[in-house]
């Protein structure tokens, strides 16, 4: 009997009590209303939970085929009972068997093109895992090959789900997923407010997935009937393994993928690569869950030239996007320095800077914000990737405001308030590096290493200094940014002669290095006060006008 994923226990589910049970997905609900709800997955690894995540918020969407707002709000006010969604998963065609002889979960449809090639470690299915060629070279020096040799069948099912949802590049004609390798994913969580709030582990996961669903309007509309005669024809353009692979393969005139060539709700579903599992029917125990399973996977196949979903082709809702070249819009992912509130006004609110780049947030978070009254949080994650190399993984937490029906003034002015934050935080931390540098060095030449770690202590400590004026700006609607970006000044000014003196030691300086230290202060404060390198600029990036320059710098730079 095929291990159809709606029916399985292959889903960790932690309870308010602390309690981890693997149960199905239909069980999401149980105990909603009572002393012990399901507040969260616990999967063993934080991409895994990522990927669960966003495959909770498509399958449902699919299968309760909300059309309209007030039936997203009764999902959300009156969630199903676990039996009411066993009923709408029932209902859907088999398109979520990992295993067995028809159609397979997140594998090629075509069993034949995989005769003959050679079998790969189920270890590579990992997107973190030594690659082939690392593992040839014998270069795998920090994550070491071999460390998962079997999975069983839920963990099989995580990496598989979790490879589609964010495949990097992986050689010639090994696809990204639609949005690029490791794309960065922004959901909305009622449970926190991005700040001192947070009750996730207190209230139930339900209220996280079903705050996030996609309704089925318009080009994405789905038939709640799934036996109905047009089911037949939707069903292969959400979920791409139910039929032949679209290849993208150049020899047999293979195209890109775009949206219209596919249902909207593929969106969650993309399958870029092809893969087929190798499943051995004996009992084993699995590397990454510590729980044996009667199938054991320790391989699987693979072919290149998958779907290619190009780049641009697709708006995610859960991905924020930017401006690409023609007018096309490109999936944000997180960069090496990690996401916190630098990146906040991008992921939270439409954004538009002076060099013409645009930003959208994720559809979702646009929707909830227009429909809620109450500050909530975005959970941000997504890979660090660098080609098919995972740097790091990402994770935040962002507050966010309510912003009605549109754009308001105030909303606008908070937008631009906080670019020149951030733009000034980044010409601060600039300045701040500088200085020290020069106190601690007698020549330039001579401060050699990576001194990042000093801007990244400082852009920590304006963090509550930037949401404190945003807070009080959405509270006050305030329509002009220079009273939200006045006084952040002086916590920059504050927060930078802290650094300052954090990273220079007065105390083991002698007569001539003291003196390079008072110069560089006094440099620094000049600065700060809109005067010296970078003073101008720093007072242009919060559209606060340039000091007089009549004064006496000398007397207004004094220690």
């Amino acid at each position: 009997m095929a291990y159809d994923l709606r029916f399985e226990n292959w889903l960790p589910f932690r309870r308010r009590n602390g309690v981890v049970e693997w149960l199905p997905p239909w069980m999401i609900t149980d105990g909603y209303a009572g002393d012990n709800p399901i507040v969260a997955l616990a999967a063993p690894r934080p991409d895994f939970n990522g990927a669960l995540h966003e495959f909770l918020i498509g399958l449902y969407s699919v299968a309760l085929a909300l059309y309209e707002v007030e039936d997203w709000r009764e999902a959300r006010e009156v969630p199903p009972t676990p039996e009411a969604l066993k009923d709408r998963l029932s209902a859907l065609p088999a398109a979520f068997n990992l295993d067995g002889h028809g159609p397979r979960f997140f594998q090629d449809f075509t069993v034949t093109d995989f005769e003959g090639v050679k079998p790969t470690p189920i270890e590579n299915l990992l997107i973190d895992a030594a690659g082939e060629n690392t593992q040839k070279l014998n270069k795998d020096l920090f994550v070491k090959r071999d460390r998962v040799s079997h999975m069983g069948r839920a963990a099989t099912a995580m990496a598989l789900l979790t490879l589609q949802t964010n495949a990097p590049s992986g050689g010639q004609g090994h696809r990204t997923s639609m949005r690029g390798g490791g794309p960065l994913t922004t959901l909305v969580d009622p449970r926190a407010d991005g700040g001192g709030k947070d009750e996730a582990h207190n209230r139930p996961l339900w209220e996280m997935i079903s705050a996030n669903l996609v309704l089925v309007t318009g080009n994405s509309w789905v038939p709640r009937d799934w036996k109905a005669a047009q089911a037949a024809q939707i069903a292969p353009k959400i979920w791409p393994w139910l039929t032949s692979t679209r290849t993208s393969n150049p020899k047999l005139n293979g195209k890109q993928t775009y949206s219209e060539d596919a249902h909207p709700m593929q969106a969650f579903f993309g399958m870029p690569r092809r893969i087929r599992l190798e499943f051995e029917y004996k009992t084993s125990d699995c590397d990454l869950l510590d729980q044996s399973d009667d199938v054991s996977i320790s391989e699987y196949r693979a072919l290149n030239f998958g779907t290619d979903y190009g780049s641009g082709n697709w708006m995610h809702p859960l991905s924020p996007h930017y401006s690409g070249a023609g007018n096309t819009w490109l999936p944000v992912h997180p960069q090496p320095d990690g996401v916190g509130w630098k990146d906040w006004a991008g992921l939270v609110m439409d954004q538009n800077d002076k060099k013409g780049t645009s930003q959208r947030i994720a559809e979702t978070i646009r929707f909830f914000g227009k429909e809620t009254s109450q500050k909530f949080a975005v959970r941000v994650f997504g890979y660090d990737m660098e080609k098919a190399k995972a740097r790091g993984w990402a994770d935040a937490t962002l507050p966010a405001w309510p912003i009605g029906a549109g754009q308001s003034e105030s909303q606008l002015a908070v937008q631009s308030a906080a670019s020149q934050m951030v733009e000034a935080s980044r010409l601060a931390s600039n300045l701040v590096v500088g200085q020290i540098l020069a106190a601690k060095f007698n020549r330039k030449e001579d401060a050699k290493g990576d001194f990042s770690y000093i801007k990244a202590d400082m852009w920590a400590r304006l963090e509550q200094a930037f949401y404190r004026r945003i807070d009080k700006a959405m509270a006050d609607r305030d329509t002009n940014p220079q009273t939200i970006s006045t006084p952040f000044l002086s916590s920059i000014e504050t927060t930078a002669f802290n650094v300052f003196d954090a990273y220079v030691d007065l105390d083991t300086l002698n007569v001539l290095d003291a003196h390079r230290v008072v110069l560089a202060r006094r440099d620094l404060k000049s600065s700060l006060l809109g005067f010296g390198k970078g003073g101008p600029a720093l007072f242009a990036a919060l559209g606060l006008p340039a000091p007089d320059k009549g004064k006496s710098r000398n007397k207004e730079a004094t220690i």
